[in-house]
């Protein structure tokens, strides 16, 4: 069994478009794509790409402080580097700390508009701190960009779920505000 990192390791370096394509595609559990991240990252300590997927595995399973601790590794090599921004404010959003996930959303924007998601969780915070009428226009300018990127035919059907996230969290936030009967 401890010929099993080896292999994997050997395989990386030989053909690393098939190994760490797998992940991307989310055809491997997060569990074995953590584990795909992991050995690359022993290779390659630098790879801010892959450590970056590695600490949105880590979010999703749930292991905030795992996460936080490879984005921070991030951000020292590449402060400016969109999706650790991005994903430490899904990270402070996830941990109800919504003030912080709002800075972290916002300096990803400065980074990078053209990412309608982050409109998504900068909404999300926004409502979080019952700054509705704002998080509205962060949905509103989600859609924008998606329907910006939609126009460009650039991932049609990945922008059209998004799409769909930005109308969903737009229609709740918008009758919040509507009297009930």
């Amino acid at each position: 069994m401890k010929l099993l990192p080896v292999i994997v390791t050997i395989a990386a370096l030989l053909a690393p478009s098939l190994v760490l394509a797998h992940p991307e595609t989310g055809l491997l559990p997060d569990a074995i794509a953590e584990t795909e991240y992991r050995i690359v990252l022993e290779i390659n300590p630098k790879d801010i790409q892959t450590r970056t997927k590695l600490a949105m595995v880590l979010y999703r399973k749930n292991k905030l402080k795992d996460a936080e601790r490879e984005l921070v590794e991030t951000l020292k090599v590449a402060p400016r580097n969109f999706d650790a921004h991005d994903v430490m404010g899904l990270i402070r959003l996830k941990e109800k700390k919504s003030a912080e996930a709002i800075a972290w959303f916002q300096k990803a924007i400065s980074i990078k508009s053209d990412d309608s998601m982050v409109y998504l969780g900068l909404g999300q915070a926004l409502e979080e701190s019952g700054r509705n009428s704002e998080a509205e226009a962060a949905y509103r300018k989600g859609l924008e960009v998606s329907e910006n990127m939609l126009r460009k035919g650039l991932n049609r059907e990945k922008e059209a779920e998004r799409k769909n996230s930005l109308l969903s969290a737009l229609q709740k936030a918008q009758n919040k505000k509507k009297p009930s009967r």
